[in-house]
């Protein structure tokens, strides 16, 4: 109990609990993302979380003053995550809905930051998906992604080195330079910072303020 208090009162002092797997560089780069992006105060905002999990991650904007959307495919980890909501004492700003491969569960025009942590790379059509997003975001709105990088040849190895008995790496998706650029071309005002061991790549960019075809 006194740790949940404590988490609700200073939750960026506790991100490694909100951001349930990953270590510092993750921590270091969603920090960034919060300082000079993003903002703390995330009062009067309406934020999608894709690919919510077990909804920490939604419970931690929600702290910070959002109301959040948390979208999943997995209707276990969602009872869960709406779990995790009462106990930190914001089921009332967070709502976590049943998603498939696409968006259509939630309106367009409607959110002011869309966020997804390690969601993109596994995006069988990409571009679709992003143009999908930039659908859900009110003009001017913002995105925040972070993703596992592919990084130099040499850290494939260390990669097969340490997890060949639990999965097939050939199999293993990162995010490259083709699809940075992508996003890059679907959003405005791109930025990018990365972490160089493990390779993560935090993407930030807003959907235009004015369509294609205004002046």
């Amino acid at each position: 109990m006194a740790f949940d208090q404590e988490i609700t009162r200073q939750p960026l002092q506790h991100l490694n609990y909100f951001m349930e797997w990953g270590g510092k560089g993750w921590q270091r780069l969603m920090n960034h993302a919060f300082q000079d992006f993003m903002g703390k105060d995330l009062h009067d905002q309406q934020l999608l979380e894709i690919g919510t999990r077990y909804g920490k991650m939604a419970c931690l904007f929600a702290l910070l003053g959002a109301k959040v959307v948390g979208l999943d495919m997995n209707k276990k980890s969602l009872e869960i995550a709406k779990e995790e909501a009462i106990k930190l004492n914001v089921a009332d700003r967070t709502s976590f809905i049943h998603g498939g491969g696409d968006l259509a569960s939630v309106s367009a025009n409607t959110f002011d930051i869309v966020f997804s942590k390690s969601v993109l790379v596994v995006v069988p059509d990409l571009v679709r998906f992003l143009e999908e997003i930039k659908e859900k975001l009110k003009p001017g709105g913002k995105v925040v992604f972070l993703e596992n990088a592919k990084g130099p040849w040499w850290v494939h190895l260390l990669r097969i080195f340490r997890h060949h008995a639990k999965w097939d790496h050939t199999k293993a998706r990162y995010f490259a330079a083709h699809e940075i650029k992508a996003v890059s071309e679907v959003f405005d005002e791109f930025t990018i910072r990365s972490w160089a061991f493990p390779p993560i790549v935090l993407m930030m960019a807003r959907k235009p303020h004015y369509s294609d075809d205004q002046t």
